[in-house]
């Protein structure tokens, strides 16, 4: 539990439209994390453990719309039983994912600039924020990973045409962080156990109900854990890379931006916003 942690996730209207807070629910995050003390002791488990859980929790447990759907002071939502009732609405999902990609482009960011600070918000991250798991194992064989090696980046660029590669590097060039985020948030994310939730039908969604089961909640978090930390393995690669002065940030995060035949690459999702407004059903 975590009595002292009140975030704002926005202005809910009478016309049922959620409107999102001044301040995004991850910048909320960062600050809450940046005014704690170092925990007196290390988390236990491996740091690339404590690095999945960390990102999960700051970027889309605590930091996302998905801690309004996942919150447990509320009365648990009847349709939770029921497989055929979608749980999330598209305007809902769309505002996790969005958020979440902004949220873990500023930790990459953090991660690439500061590596101790990095170190301090992940100790603090697993200390101060609840998480049904507090360590993760990086999930082997994953697509994602492979993309940071020079070569296999080289010949996914070569297989690219001309005028997609185009596309995609002027992305690359203008907003690398957010186009590595969307990526590894597609993959430890959206393509995964949400979509259970996500899917099927509903009349409405209600605001003042938990949407989300405890149960759900650990294997959401384990899995995004893992995938994440993943995510993160391959984000060392490539800091360790641009320290050897061979490529860019923008040209190691090209791939990203290639891969949607491998399911890494979303379609449609924003390289600027930070939230959007939900509209919900009545």
């Amino acid at each position: 539990m975590n009595d002292e942690l009140v975030l704002d996730a926005g202005d809910f209207g009478p016309d049922r439209m959620i409107r999102p807070p001044a301040r995004p629910m991850y910048q909320q995050i960062f600050d809450y994390l940046m005014a704690k003390p170092d925990p007196v002791k290390v988390p236990s488990g491996t740091g690339i453990g404590r690095e999945g859980v960390a990102a999960t929790a700051v970027c889309i447990r605590w930091g996302s719309y998905f801690a309004v759907l996942a919150d447990r002071s509320k009365p648990m939502w009847s349709e939770v039983a029921s497989p055929e009732t979608s749980r999330i609405s598209d305007d809902e999902m769309a505002r996790i994912n969005i958020e979440a990609s902004a949220a873990l482009a500023h930790w990459v960011d953090v991660f690439s600039a500061d590596w101790q600070l990095y170190g301090q918000l992940v100790n603090r991250a697993v200390v101060y924020l609840p998480m049904p798991k507090k360590t993760s194992k990086p999930e082997r064989g994953l697509a994602f990973v492979p993309l940071a090696v020079p070569e296999m980046a080289k010949q996914l660029v070569e297989a690219t045409d001309a005028e997609r590669l185009a596309l995609a590097r002027a992305d690359a060039s203008h907003h690398p962080s957010r186009v590595f985020a969307n990526a590894l948030v597609n993959v430890a994310w959206r393509n995964g156990p949400i979509e259970n939730i996500h899917a099927g039908l509903a009349a409405a969604y209600p605001i003042d109900r938990c949407r989300v089961t405890a149960a759900e909640e650990r294997e959401l978090v384990r899995f995004t854990s893992n995938r994440m930390a993943a995510g993160m393995d391959a984000c060392l690669l490539l800091r360790s890379e641009r320290q050897r002065f061979e490529r860019s940030w923008p040209e190691q995060v090209l791939p990203y931006r290639l891969a949607s035949f491998l399911l890494i690459t979303p379609t449609g999702w924003t390289l600027t916003e930070t939230s959007r407004d939900v509209r919900l059903m009545r």
